[in-house]
């Protein structure tokens, strides 16, 4: 990408998806077909003097433990015939929920719910009254089967890994912070997305609508936003080429369809061209909404719009909902599963600790990247089909880092801010002030960058991305101005 200067741009974005996570989709092939992603360890700044966030909290869901990653999506070696062999029930004992499963909206927290009220359809339809019935796994999934399994007269139990209910929907408050920071799911669009609003309106969530405003600048120059003119009409040509062929990944659908060939090469009145513009979708945005690079999610994923029209922002109450409907059910929190037993009578589950329990079924909503590291043994063992589901499909890696100030320091209303200087550490942002009323910035990372960010310090992390967002301070103090610092070493 020649641009030899900074170059920012503002636009909206609304995901959560993006994770603030799940939100558009959008893929975007390089310049050039011979362009490979590539990832440099981010190389921090000093803080902007006069400027100190007053609170800080990011996520790393590529390095939790019980997680490894926030959202399963498909590669080009998967279709959903995957979803639906992995969501398959074994000797009617062993049942699977969980967005990785879900028959609808895969991959979101709409999907995570639907997917548990089916198997407890399921279970419901050969269980006896009153059996006992253990669930593993307290996020939206988990805790929407057990509810509902409750609700129909089983004895169930909700077996935890965390100390805290909730899963990849993960809430934290404090003082410090005026709404509460999700550093999981925390925004709502799509075809289910009303429908789950309504559902936790009524539940007493607090939501506030978050409207989708682009506007893009190269320094203190307007240019065009990169999901815009041309680069939507690149990728509509590589989405039907795509579909036309199966197995090809977003990049390759682009470059081989010679979408991404034909975009201009020549920069505006900012520096910035079409190749730019969809340089930048490329190697941030796809990542960002979907946790993997373009070189190995599936070109499917073309058909999705990249900037949804509007969308859904959670303030207050989101795990506490999760928690709400595990209401007087038995649940072991800190008590992760490492074997799960399905082959005699019942079944039976060994913990960490050595402990075990024992019940008629069990209903698993172990999240797909702790099952391709095998941290839970099955017994038997899962069959080839189901173990090569789980192989096959893709994890994404989408984390969050939240920043709040005591006064705004930047101009721009726009919602979602998109800086693309390649050096840049974050470089997709999303402005809840418009939203909220509070001076808040969420940078959103996926695929290597996350993966990237993730090594780095709190301090590091919080410099790197203060340094990232410069160019957006056009309200702050004259004598403020940032100062790169050398790499830590060691």
């Amino acid at each position: 990408m020649a641009i030899s200067r900074r170059h920012l741009l503002a636009g909206s974005l609304s995901g959560a998806g993006i994770l603030l996570l799940s939100a558009c989709t959008e893929p975007s092939p390089g310049p050039t077909a011979s362009r490979a992603p590539q990832t440099p360890t981010p190389t921090p700044t000093t803080p902007l003097p006069g400027i100190t966030p007053t609170a800080f909290r990011r996520s790393s869901w590529g390095t939790d433990p019980y997680a490894y990653g926030s959202a399963s999506r498909l590669t080009a070696s998967s279709t959903d015939a995957d979803r639906t062999t992995l969501r398959g029930s074994l000797a009617d004992k062993l049942f699977f929920a969980g967005e990785a499963v879900a028959a609808t909206e895969p991959g979101t927290v709409m999907g995570a719910r639907s997917s548990g009220l089916q198997a407890a359809a399921e279970v419901a339809a050969v269980a006896q009254p009153g059996e006992r019935i253990a669930v593993v796994g307290a996020g939206m999934a988990g805790a929407t089967a057990a509810r509902d399994l409750a609700d129909r007269g089983f004895d169930v139990v909700v077996v935890e890994a965390r100390h805290r209910i909730g899963g990849r929907i993960a809430s934290y408050t404090g003082d410090e912070w005026p709404i509460e920071v999700q550093l999981g799911v925390s925004t709502l669009f799509g075809d289910g997305a009303r429908a789950l609003t309504t559902l936790l309106e009524a539940g007493g969530v607090t939501q506030v609508p978050l409207t989708a405003t682009q506007t893009a600048r190269a320094g203190s120059t307007t240019s065009a936003a990169p999901a815009s003119g041309s680069v939507l009409r690149a990728l509509a040509e590589a989405e039907s080429w795509a579909a036309k062929r199966g197995g090809v990944t977003v990049a390759e659908a682009l470059t081989s369809s010679g979408a991404a060939g034909r975009l201009s090469s020549t920069p505006d009145a900012a520096g910035v061209s079409d190749r730019d513009r969809l340089a930048f979708v490329l190697d941030d945005l796809v990542p960002a909404r979907f946790g993997l690079q373009p070189d190995a999610l599936s070109g499917s994923v073309l058909d999705e719009t990249l900037v949804p029209g509007d969308a859904t922002l959670v303030t207050k109450g989101f795990a506490d909902y999760i928690t709400a409907q595990l209401r007087d059910l038995d649940v072991l929190r800190g008590s992760n599963v490492t074997q799960i037993d399905y082959g005699n009578e019942g079944v039976g589950l060994r913990l960490v600790t050595g402990e075990s329990l024992s019940a008629d079924r069990v209903v698993s909503t172990i999240p797909l990247g702790v099952l391709q590291k095998r941290k839970v043994v099955f017994r038997p063992a899962l069959p080839d089909d189901h173990l090569a589901a789980i192989d096959a499909l893709g994890m994404g890696v989408q984390d969050v880092l939240w920043l709040r100030f005591d006064q705004r320091y930047w101009s721009t209303d726009a919602s979602v801010w998109a800086v693309l200087d390649e050096s840049a550490t974050y470089r997709t942002w999303l402005n809840l002030e418009p939203a909220t009323g509070f001076p808040i910035l969420v940078a959103v990372t996926g695929g290597d960058s996350a993966a990237e960010t993730e090594k780095l310090s709190d301090t590091d992390a919080r410099n790197a991305a203060l340094g990232s967002i410069v160019g957006y301070f056009d309200l702050m103090p004259a004598t403020s101005s940032p100062t790169p610092a050398p790499t830590p070493s060691g």
